[in-house]
């Protein structure tokens, strides 16, 4: 049970990790060789390139997880406690919907891409594991965006307050 609260408390950060440290070892790597042997790793660029589209996608359900996304709470601030309540639940349903769209949208993309069987330029890998970043990211955002969801409503239910 430990293992898997360590995991919800620390998966996105886990795979950003191993992402980040690639990029530095394989980018370090490449500056190195290029400028002391006149040579390079052709393949670095485009793994360095996957590397960051994952951490993209994945940073999202970091950020949901965090609740530290850039937000406007001007109005949220000078309403009452109960309007501000259904401001928060209301803005956690369009949130929730978007990712649901886009996760769809993932989807059929992927499917379009392993439809035309492309591959990557350098590395010949199928363009499909690429295309699965998206998929993973906008499914992890909407786990966190659920699980969002229920913590406040269980808080509420509690009488504590979400913030």
């Amino acid at each position: 049970m430990k293992v898997l609260r360590w995991l919800d408390h620390h998966v996105e950060e886990l795979f950003l990790s191993v992402f980040l440290l690639t990029l530095i070892i394989l980018t370090s790597a490449n500056v190195v060789l290029r400028y002391v042997f006149n040579s390079g790793l052709t393949w670095s660029d485009e793994i360095c390139k996957y590397c960051l589209i994952f951490s993209g996608f994945i940073s999202i359900s970091c950020w949901i997880r965090h609740k530290s996304g850039i937000c406007v709470d001007a109005l949220a601030q000078v309403v009452p406690g109960p309007v501000k309540m259904i401001f928060q639940v209301l803005v956690q349903l369009i949130v929730l919907a978007f990712f649901l769209l886009m996760f769809k949208g993932a989807i059929s993309c992927w499917l379009a891409i392993k439809k035309s069987g492309q591959v990557s330029g350098t590395l010949q890998i199928p363009m499909t594991y690429v295309y699965m970043a998206p998929i993973i990211g906008f499914g992890l955002a909407l786990l966190r965006e659920v699980q969002n969801l229920v913590l406040g409503f269980v808080q509420r239910k509690k009488g504590g307050n979400e913030q």
